[in-house]
């Protein structure tokens, strides 16, 4: 007499393999990301976290421009002489103060340093000070360079030997509510300029 034959067993429809009998346990079969001494019982593997280390990075872990100083305040200078050229030009070629050059002078000066300087703390409050140095050596140029061209005495001598009486003609033709409140605002500008650009920089 025959034995009948036993029809194998069937998985599902996706062709997975049956369960395993009561009281038997699988061994584990890694799977793709996850290591075998990270297998949990039973045979289904435990999640690995995502990144490695499980946390992603803080925010502030990324890399930001570094502080210079003494770049931020070499550019300054290096502004301040360009500002200072181009306000003593105005003031040669108008023959009159033009106060809002002041306000370009404090916005070339705070731009150049808070690009190259970075997020130095100190650089917006140098950038006030060479600002106004800026604005007051523009003046006393463009004096000395109308000087030169009216009475014939070298640039030089005027601006070097006759200082002081630079300064004291300074003194009688410029010093006034609206010179004080051009400087003020040149100051302000170099500082607020170079403390936007220092923090816009990564």
């Amino acid at each position: 007499m025959s034995t009948p034959l036993q029809e194998p067993p069937r998985g599902d429809s996706f062709g997975s393999q049956p369960p395993p009998p009561q009281g038997y346990t699988a061994a584990p079969q890694p799977g793709y990301g996850f290591p075998p001494q990270q297998q949990a019982q039973g045979g289904y593997p435990a999640p690995v976290p995502y990144p490695p280390g499980g946390a992603f990075p803080s925010p502030l872990a990324v890399p930001q421009r570094p502080e210079r100083f003494g770049l931020g305040l070499l550019a300054g200078l290096g502004a301040a002489v360009v500002a200072i050229v181009f306000y003593a030009a105005v003031l040669h070629f108008t023959n009159h103060q033009v106060g809002y050059v002041a306000i370009v002078v404090g916005l070339v000066v705070g731009a150049a340093m808070g690009k190259v300087g970075g997020r130095s703390a100190g650089l917006p409050v140098m950038a006030a000070v060479i600002s106004l140095l800026a604005v007051w050596l523009g003046q006393l140029v463009g004096m000395a360079w109308t000087i030169n061209h009216m009475y014939g005495i070298p640039f030089t001598e005027v601006l070097f030997t006759h200082f002081n009486d630079l300064v004291k003609a300074w003194k009688d033709s410029f010093v006034s509510a609206m010179d004080v409140l051009f400087f003020a605002i040149a100051g302000a500008e170099g500082f607020v300029i170079a403390r936007r650009a220092g923090q816009a920089q990564r």
